[in-house]
């Protein structure tokens, strides 16, 4: 038996799907409310994030710049330790550096050790008198010979033919010994070395004269001669004459004397009674009101 015509419920397509919402134009489908739900749930998780992961975050940042802080305030700390000590190590050489330079200087012994040491010089040099006043002779005509007492006599205004070296003066001069304050020596050095000065004269011959300023010169490097005066007395020459012709002797004349004075300075450094004076004077406070 068939039915022909007859409406079987169910046999229409489509017919068992419910119609879909539409918001914004948009039908709500099952796939696009997926993707929605998709979309909200990492909102969500951002949120989350944000709320709960963002503040720790902040947190370590500011910890980290802590550290960081903390570590360069150590280096630092360290490097100054390490400036000091290379700023102490400088300390010590520059005041060994100044040592050395202070040995240098005279001292208070200077004077009395160079005075003796000249004397030494003379004694030693007019010890050999005797034999140079003989070899100097030995070169001269018999008739000088036999008047060398009238030519060396002072009364005949003659001069001895072999010097006698002599210190005549080694005296010190007050008027300028004390602290430099005068610029003399420039006006740096002013109020920082002090001076001991004498005045000094001698009388030698030319080679006896050069030997005792080079041995002077090497006994302390700070001894410093100011005021040099240079002179040669008059002397004595012998001539003779020979067929008419007056001849020089060039073989036979005496010593040539010279007198030299100046004034030595022994720089050395300033005592404790110098720095005590150049000191200033302490402050007063001012009364009470």
């Amino acid at each position: 038996m068939s039915a022909t015509g007859d409406f079987i419920p169910g046999d229409q397509p489509g017919d068992s799907i419910p119609d879909a919402p539409v918001v914004f134009g948009i039908r709500l489908t099952p796939m696009i409310l997926g993707v929605l739900f998709g979309v909200v749930g990492l909102v969500g998780a951002l949120a989350i994030l944000l709320n709960l992961v963002q503040p720790e975050w902040d947190r370590y940042q500011q910890l980290s710049s802590q550290v960081a802080e903390k570590e360069a305030q150590v280096t630092s700390k360290q490097n100054l330790n390490k400036q000091i000590e290379d700023a102490k190590k400088e300390l010590e050489a520059t005041k060994k550096k100044q040592e050395d330079v202070y040995a240098l200087f005279a001292n208070e012994a200077t004077l009395n050790t160079l005075l003796l040491d000249i004397n030494r010089q003379i004694e030693a040099r007019n010890s050999g008198l005797p034999a140079a006043r003989t070899a100097l002779l030995a070169s001269c005509p018999a008739w000088v010979r036999s008047n060398i007492a009238a030519l060396e006599s002072k009364e005949n205004g003659g001069v001895p033919f072999v010097v006698k070296s002599e210190l005549r003066e080694f005296t010190p001069e007050p008027k300028v010994t004390g602290v430099i304050q005068d610029s003399s020596y420039g006006s740096t050095i002013n109020n920082k070395l002090r001076r001991e000065t004498v005045n000094v004269e001698l009388e030698a011959n030319y080679d006896q004269m050069m030997a005792i300023l080079r041995n002077m010169e090497r006994l302390q490097p700070f001894l410093v001669f100011r005021n040099v005066d240079a002179n040669v007395p008059k002397q004595l020459r012998l001539y003779e004459v020979r067929g008419g012709n007056v001849q020089f002797l060039a073989k036979c004349q005496p010593e040539t004397r010279i007198n030299m004075k100046f004034q030595l300075d022994a720089l050395m450094p300033l005592t404790a009674a110098d720095k005590a004076k150049l000191a200033p004077p302490p402050a007063t406070a001012p009364p009470a009101q």
